[in-house]
């Protein structure tokens, strides 16, 4: 090659890498899309129903009690943008403990698009391993599992795990609060959720393993746990095992033994040992 078509063919070259350089990046537009969402959901609910004798969800056709006349909406704030989340919750809700967003849950479920598509589902407590960590799975889970609430362990001793009278509903979840603009498999981009579920079990989380209950860490009580660091070390106080930073594990200033730190105050001052560092 001489050096005329050498130049020449690197000036072609420069030419598309400067076009690429003058692309304008167009970010997602996560607002707009919540309120795409919340108008189809809202539609969705109006014009379904569940059909217990059928167990699944089918377009209202004869007058059935729509999702929407049920369903109670939950307003949720993630990354500054507010989302409509809907959940209905059965009768009974459940008479077993009621998760926080940290929590871990025993669930069987279905997972549907708005077209009816079922992507996932889980349909026994006893195949596989059905428990999740709330803190692990699509905000929507997060943020709509705490309005239900566990069942009662009538398990026998040799036989299969068993509940009853636990909580079971449905949650209506915007795109923004599960999989996004990317999608996961076979779940579209931008695609709000439905989910039926039952919560047969639930326990609370204790992420540092010092005693005290991941949600019992929101010191504060803004459902916010990453803000609650009583020793300003950097590390909030549901992962760090010495919340106070005095030197000794929270789990060690239990000085009545009962497993408890919370209920602690060697100094009588208001503040329990495991947050007061000069206690």
């Amino acid at each position: 090659m001489n050096i005329k078509n050498l130049i020449l063919c690197c000036l072609l070259v420069g030419g598309v890498m400067a076009c690429d350089d003058d692309r304008t990046f167009v970010p997602f537009d996560s607002a707009g899309q919540a309120i795409l969402d919340d108008e189809a959901l809202i539609d969705y609910m109006n014009t379904h129903y569940y059909n217990e004798d059928l167990d699944s969800i089918l377009v209202i056709d004869a007058g059935q009690s729509s999702f929407y006349s049920k369903a109670n909406v939950v307003q949720v704030l993630e990354n500054e943008i507010e989302y409509n989340l809907y959940y209905i919750a059965n009768d009974p809700v459940g008479l077993g403990y009621q998760p926080g967003r940290l929590d871990d849950v025993l669930t069987t479920y279905k997972g549907e698009l708005l077209q009816g598509f079922v992507f996932d589902s889980r349909k026994s407590i006893t195949v596989g391993n059905p428990w999740f960590s709330l803190e692990s799975v699509i905000k929507g889970w997060s943020y709509g599992f705490p309005y239900f609430r566990g069942g009662t362990n009538i398990s026998q001793s040799g036989g299969p795990i068993e509940f009853i009278d636990y909580g079971s509903g449905f949650l209506f979840i915007p795109s923004g609060l599960a999989y996004g603009p990317r999608g996961q498999g076979s779940i579209p981009a931008s695609s709000p959720l439905v989910f039926t579920v039952a919560l047969h079990h639930a326990s609370p989380a204790d992420h540092d393993n010092d005693n005290v209950s991941s949600l019992t860490e929101d010191l504060n009580g803004d459902d916010d746990y990453i803000n609650d660091d009583t020793d300003n070390d950097g590390t909030p106080n549901y992962f760090d095992a010495d919340d106070d930073g005095d030197g000794v594990l929270t789990k060690n200033e239990d000085t009545d033994g009962d497993e408890d730190p919370t209920n602690d105050d060697i100094d009588g001052d208001g503040t329990p040992n495991y947050l007061d560092a000069d206690s």
